[in-house]
């Protein structure tokens, strides 16, 4: 198992209302661990212990027309339960964590968040922050 589950606690894409970009634009997000701690999921079977990791996903666009933000929490569950209190060990001591549960919860994070964050940018008339597919017309020679 991973990550079990997430919350999201504030989600924000403010546009500049003066600015018209011009040429390319591009879209930067930047995902940050806040925070490490024990955290818990009540399922039907009873409770859970696991890592809650406190996150921030900065969106941020060059020129700068908009900017945003998303913060919640996820519930990790590594695959030793018993490493629970050494991941947080660590994180207190160092404000680090191991790179594959960074991995984890931030591609879970990015699967999680992009359709909102698509939304949000359709509504607001701002460039998207993945490429879509486009259809190209070819002609035979």
């Amino acid at each position: 198992m991973a990550v079990l589950g997430f919350n999201i606690t504030r989600i924000e894409l403010k546009k500049e209302p003066s600015a018209i970009p011009q040429g390319q634009v591009e879209v930067k997000l930047t995902p940050k661990i806040e925070d490490v701690r024990l955290g818990e999921m009540i399922t039907p079977t009873g409770k859970i212990n696991g890592v809650e990791i406190v996150f921030k996903y900065e969106i941020a666009y060059n020129p700068d027309i908009a900017q945003g933000v998303v913060e919640g929490k996820v519930l990790y569950l590594p695959p030793q339960k018993d490493k629970i209190d050494e991941i947080i060990d660590m994180w207190e001591k160092e404000k680090q964590i191991e790179s594959v549960m960074f991995a984890e919860a931030i591609n879970f994070l990015t699967v999680e968040l992009t359709p909102a964050l698509m939304i949000l940018a359709k509504e607001l008339r701002l460039p998207y922050h993945v490429p879509l597919p486009r259809v190209e017309v070819r002609t035979q020679g």
